[in-house]
């Protein structure tokens, strides 16, 4: 995924990708999957599974939380991402990647309890995934 973002959602910006990004809340940290940026500037998280993953909103809203605070402080430009990209000051999407056939039964009623300012896109890969990324489905 990070050498073609742009097969997830062709509104990305592929010059930007970093992967295994960490981040922090207080004294919880975290390692995002992949974070990049639309060529408008928003943010973007994305958060990548080869199986099944009952906690994948709730991983995925913790680290959007986590995102937003560095937004908030205006740290992800003074830590260097990014540069020369004018960030919107709007919340943070959020991608679930994984095989379209992974995704736990569970995913879509959890996603149902987290906040409506937490954009959340489902993509679905093809099960042939590991021999290059084929987007069958995006909700």
């Amino acid at each position: 995924m990070r050498e073609d973002v742009t097969r997830v959602d062709a509104g990305r910006d592929a010059r930007y990708v970093y992967s295994q990004v960490f981040a922090s809340s207080g004294s919880e940290h975290g390692i995002l999957d992949l974070r990049t940026v639309t060529r408008s500037g928003r943010l973007a998280t994305l958060e990548l599974k080869a199986s099944e993953h009952i906690h994948l909103p709730l991983q995925a809203a913790d680290y959007w939380l986590r995102v937003r605070k560095h937004m908030d402080r205006g740290e992800i430009a003074r830590f260097g991402y990014f540069p020369g990209v004018e960030l919107q000051a709007i919340p943070p999407l959020v991608y679930l990647v994984a095989p379209a056939l992974r995704f736990h039964p569970s995913t879509d009623d959890l996603l149902k309890y987290l906040s409506p300012e937490l954009e959340v896109v489902r993509v679905g890969l093809a099960e042939s995934w590991r021999r290059g990324p084929r987007v069958v489905m995006r909700q």
